[in-house]
């Protein structure tokens, strides 16, 4: 569906990438490896990327050579390093200066919230880990483009995932007023995602859950790398999301079927006492359709906020007007900081309190059931 936006702004994109420098913190992530792939066609200088998951850098540069994808002439470089640490300035000062910085280091799932310390490292992550990878790159070089992935979660979070985002927005881009970012939907099969769980629980002989009543946008592997790609070149300030009816919305049940069905795999639907357990039945998969009750989750998503504006940009791509920074979301940005060293540190209350106070949006869905307790 960006195949007209991407010609539209192919001289610009050309002239970013080509011969560039460029750093891509959580380039071993399903994102920002599609994303990467499209830049390597553009045959840039030098590709540094960061990330804190070992096996997932070793996979890629398997991938990538295998692929032939690192063409002769870029210099590829994996750095196995925290977002959030010292070391993250390091890796700017040793393999810099860069021409484009890519952030995708990121806490991702919903279900990170289910207690203190993982809803911390999460906010650390997605805010401060941020702001540091794209603070030190243009401290080395103040021309540097920056560009930083969102989601659509963050237009009215209802969960703490999204909430982080969307404080990682309004801080980043006002400490930094040229950076770019994204919202984007569900990344159909993504590492981590829903429907990638399917296929693993297929092979597994397991049943698989699916929540009732619940819709997502879904766009291809492909067509999210095109997005970021086409945000890191917007004009500064940029809040890029696809246009209004560009992407449909799935519920997941109908998606669950539509998976099915393209495998000629019959299913049934089964009762929670009869879910659990390794069973192997060639004849019919299990299903199991969840009540949409835990916490942070809603019926369904958005890319604009009710607060935002949308304008038109490209064929199936517009911007959001972004909201003037407010002090807010830089003192949280602060107290995360501090409280990942409390002793005691705060809990999961206090926490979703601090980002209610600094996003009037954040309508946390609250409930005593997460989804670690159940299938």
């Amino acid at each position: 569906m960006f195949e007209p936006a991407l010609s539209a702004m192919s001289e610009r994109i050309f002239r970013t990438y080509h011969r560039s420098r460029i750093l891509i913190t959580g380039g071993a992530g399903f994102i920002g490896g599609q994303t990467l792939r499209l830049l390597l066609a553009l045959e840039p200088a030098k590709v540094v990327v960061a990330d804190t998951w070992e096996n997932g850098l070793a996979e890629l540069v398997r991938d990538l050579r295998s692929e032939g994808a690192i063409r002769e002439g870029t210099i590829f470089e994996p750095r196995l390093v925290d977002v959030t640490g010292p070391l993250m300035d390091r890796v700017v000062r040793d393999d810099g200066p860069f021409d484009v910085v890519l952030a995708f280091a990121a806490a991702k799932h919903v279900r990170t919230e289910r207690d203190a310390v993982s809803a911390l490292q999460m906010l650390n992550v997605n805010i401060n880990g941020t702001h540091r990878a794209l603070r030190a790159a243009v401290e080395s070089n103040p021309d540097c483009r920056l560009f930083m992935v969102s989601t659509d979660k963050a237009a009215d979070p209802s969960s703490l995932m999204g909430a982080s985002k969307r404080v990682m927005e309004e801080f980043v881009m006002g400490e930094l007023p040229t950076v770019t970012t994204t919202r984007f939907a569900n990344v159909a099969f993504s590492s981590g995602s829903l429907l990638e769980s399917w296929l693993i629980r297929l092979g597994q002989g397991h049943v698989l859950p699916v929540p009732a009543d619940t819709t997502r946008y879904f766009v291809r592997a492909l067509e999210a790398g095109q997005l970021c790609v086409l945000a890191s070149v917007a004009p500064p300030g940029s809040i890029v999301v696809p246009s209004d009816g560009a992407v449909d919305a799935v519920e997941l049940t109908v998606a669950l079927e539509r998976t099915l069905t393209s495998m000629g795999l019959p299913w049934r639907q089964v009762e929670p006492a009869d879910a659990a357990g390794h069973i192997r039945d060639t004849s019919c998969v299990r299903v199991l359709v969840t009540a949409r009750d835990t916490a942070g989750e809603k019926a369904a998503e958005s890319f604009v906020g009710s607060a935002e504006q949308r304008l038109a940009w490209l064929p199936a791509v517009d911007t959001i007007v972004p909201k003037p920074p407010t002090s807010g979301c830089a003192e949280v940005a602060r107290w995360v900081d501090l409280a990942c060293k409390a002793v005691p540190g705060p809990g999961v209350d206090e926490i979703i309190g601090r980002m209610r106070a600094a996003i009037p949006e954040f309508s946390h869905v609250t409930s005593d059931r997460r989804l670690d307790d159940r299938i």
